[in-house]
């Protein structure tokens, strides 16, 4: 759920590389939007993915927004947003990795089962 180790900086390097592009994204449609809590709401969507907080939710709003960011977009731009959709679904299905909130917050836990006895129950 968490790696470590190379995998763990892979997963942090895709989920800073989409939180960049989607910031971008919002940088750039912001021009034309009118409400600050929109671009709020979008901008935080970003930096909690960027930091690995609920990581499989926030790529699932990454994914929505590169969509509507897709849609609005033409040409070459089309395809940096199909390729930001595609790396937002790899980080709902991947989790977060080690090196994020999520793994602070919800990391491994050991679970201690009591000892049986020779009947096989519990002491």
């Amino acid at each position: 759920m968490f790696p470590t180790g190379w995998p763990g900086i892979a997963l942090l390097l895709l989920r800073g590389a989409l939180s960049a592009n989607v910031a971008y994204g919002v940088l750039e449609v912001g021009a034309t939007l009118n409400s600050a809590w929109v671009l709020a709401l979008l901008a935080t969507v970003a930096i909690a993915l960027g930091l690995g907080l609920l990581t499989p939710a926030t790529a699932v709003l990454c994914v929505l927004i590169e969509v509507g960011l897709w849609y609005l977009s033409v040409g070459t731009v089309a395809a940096l947003h199909t390729c930001a959709i595609l790396v937002a679904a790899a980080l709902a299905m991947l989790g977060p990795g080690a090196y994020s909130l999520d793994a602070k917050l919800f990391g491994r836990r050991q679970v201690i089962f009591p000892p049986e006895d020779e009947d096989g129950r519990d002491e």
